[in-house]
């Protein structure tokens, strides 16, 4: 039997304080997490394998000044999974709804990472007029080539309690991170019980361009974040950049020094400032 680790302090804490509501959208349930209040909404969105927890170092740097959401979403964490076959559609239009059921058109900064920027590009599609801005960190969904990366390691039955967190840990180390110095038992904790919990296959939808097709002709404010060392990116980092401004000719974008793919965890501050900076814009 898999005895999964005891989840740290930093995690309990932010679920206490979170208010927790699951909104069914025809049948499917889509669990959200709230922290904060105003009238000013920031809703995040994590990345394949996630869960809210990909935003467990920003989001307290967020909730004083806004609302804050972080979804599980469909097919991830605690929400439901939909009908097959996935898609990018099946999973951005029951969250969509199930925003609406908990803010109604409240006016919001959308952020999505890596699959989630994908989404969040769809969201954003479906509620364009309820958009301040869209902010998409290191995305998928471009139809640019993936980085070139070792491959990832697979846990099995076999392996013992320190064999998976040794796995786990390189796995960060290969995709996640550039300094493998910030890898702590938080960290591994979300790794291991996000990917525990998936059910929907991300990389074939990130794979393609939808994320292209969803920005095609949109009015809003759209900001991209790239880690310097981004492995899902690697080398084709100019392919995204001219891909991206070529749909969207008003993009920003922005390159991390000295981070990797999960900038929300390795860059926290900067990325909670380029949020909070939209507040006032």
């Amino acid at each position: 039997m898999t005895v999964l680790p005891t989840p740290p302090q930093e995690y309990t804490h932010m679920l206490a304080r979170a208010s927790v509501t699951k909104v069914d959208v025809d049948g499917l349930g889509v669990q959200l997490y709230r922290w904060g209040s105003g009238s000013n909404c920031f809703v995040l969105l994590h990345g394949g394998y996630g869960s809210w927890a990909h935003w467990i170092k920003v989001i307290p740097q967020l909730e004083s000044h806004a609302t804050v959401i972080a979804p599980d979403m469909p097919g991830f964490g605690l929400s439901d999974t939909p009908v097959e076959p996935h898609t990018a559609e099946s999973v951005a239009g029951p969250l969509a709804s199930a925003l609406f059921e908990l803010i109604g058109q409240k006016k919001i900064i959308l952020a999505g990472f890596s699959f989630g920027g994908a989404i969040a590009g769809h969201v954003a599609s479906l509620i364009s007029n309820q958009i301040k801005h869209l902010v998409l960190l290191g995305p998928g969904g471009t139809g640019a080539p993936r980085g070139e990366m070792p491959d990832l390691i697979r846990r099995t039955k076999q392996m013992c309690r320190a064999e998976i967190r040794e796995a786990h840990r390189r796995n960060l180390e290969i995709l996640m991170v550039k300094d493998p110095s910030c890898i702590n038992d938080l960290a591994l904790y979300i790794q291991e019980t996000n990917t525990g919990m998936h059910r929907l296959k991300s990389r074939p939808i990130s794979a393609t361009d939808t994320l292209v097709q969803a920005l095609e002709g949109a009015r809003y404010p759209v900001t991209v974040l790239f880690g310097e060392f981004d492995a899902s990116v690697g080398s084709y980092r100019l392919e995204r950049e001219k891909i991206l401004r070529q749909t969207v000719p008003h993009v920003s974008i922005e390159v991390t020094r000295d981070a990797g793919h999960w900038l929300m965890w390795e860059s926290d501050t900067l990325v909670a400032d380029r949020l909070l900076a939209l507040l006032s814009k």
